[in-house]
């Protein structure tokens, strides 16, 4: 005669569920991470924009270049951003896996005059976790890219 236990039947069954569950639980999981990061990522690219539009446009000792503005959006976003972009990488964020910077003195005047706005632009091709994999997997799938820029008039 054999004897069934109840509690054996009941972990049986908690360990199917739990097993039919967690792939999903861990998709919901690296989408929340992917999201985070690339939020945090905006947040950063935005920020430099504005910190370089700010460092073009205060009058300086230091004569005006877009190279040196660009230098200031460039060491600002590489101490900061998450990415798990793969490519090379350069201390000019001239790399594939740098953004994109550029500046634009809209009345090309250099070095700028007093009220002329300078724009900042920064372009980062986001890859996260999951968003990577997928598109590994898509290969004709394309994220957008973050983007972000920043005017500011020279004082």
């Amino acid at each position: 005669m054999k004897i069934h236990s109840k509690s054996s039947t009941l972990l049986g069954a908690s360990a199917v569920e739990f097993a039919l569950v967690l792939p999903f639980l861990v998709i919901i999981l690296f989408l929340t991470m992917d999201f985070g990061f690339m939020v945090y990522n905006k947040a950063v690219i935005t920020n430099a924009s504005r910190e370089a539009a700010r460092y073009g446009t205060v009058l300086t000792a230091i004569p005006w270049s877009s190279a040196s503005v660009a230098a200031v959006a460039c060491s600002y976003a590489k101490s900061s951003l998450i990415s798990t972009k793969t490519g090379t990488r350069t201390s000019t964020c001239s790399g594939t896996a740098d953004p994109a910077i550029s500046v634009l003195n809209t009345n090309g005047n250099i070095p700028p005059n007093f009220g002329d706005p300078i724009t900042v632009t920064i372009i980062y091709p986001y890859a996260g976790f999951l968003l990577n994999t997928t598109n590994a997997w898509m290969s004709n799938t394309t994220f957008p890219s973050l983007t972000a820029a920043s005017t500011m008039n020279h004082e």
